[in-house]
């Protein structure tokens, strides 16, 4: 019976741990900076003004998420409390993405004035 009681405390905290971890790992997860490469875009000059339209709405989503992430936000006061050089790689991925999405920002800017596409 002992025996019995044993091992029942060991699966609740076995369950416990594996639950704390699972937590943490979905945090982390979404702790992330937003994922933005202008490598894989279509050229500017193929672009009609409804695509650089589009793509300037998603560009400012990314800009928006990426600035919410910055500084003192929750993601980077989970990653000081859990592992600190994950606060410092967050917010310089967040500054980069900010960096990425105003140059194509700009460049989208530039083709919409070439073409005379409308504000």
């Amino acid at each position: 019976m002992l025996h019995e009681c044993k091992n029942s405390a060991i699966k609740r905290i076995v369950n416990k741990v594996t639950l704390a971890l699972a937590a943490t790992a979905a945090l982390a997860l979404s702790a992330c900076a937003p994922k933005y490469t202008a490598a894989t875009a279509k050229p500017v000059s193929d672009l009609s003004c409804a695509e650089m339209k589009d793509e300037q709405v998603k560009l400012a989503s990314i800009r928006s998420e990426a600035q919410s992430k910055k500084g003192i936000s929750k993601e980077n006061v989970f990653w000081a409390v859990f592992f600190w050089p994950g606060a410092v790689v967050n917010e310089l991925d967040n500054r980069e993405v900010i960096e990425k999405v105003d140059a194509r920002s700009a460049e989208l800017t530039k083709g919409q004035s070439a073409k005379n596409c409308a504000p």
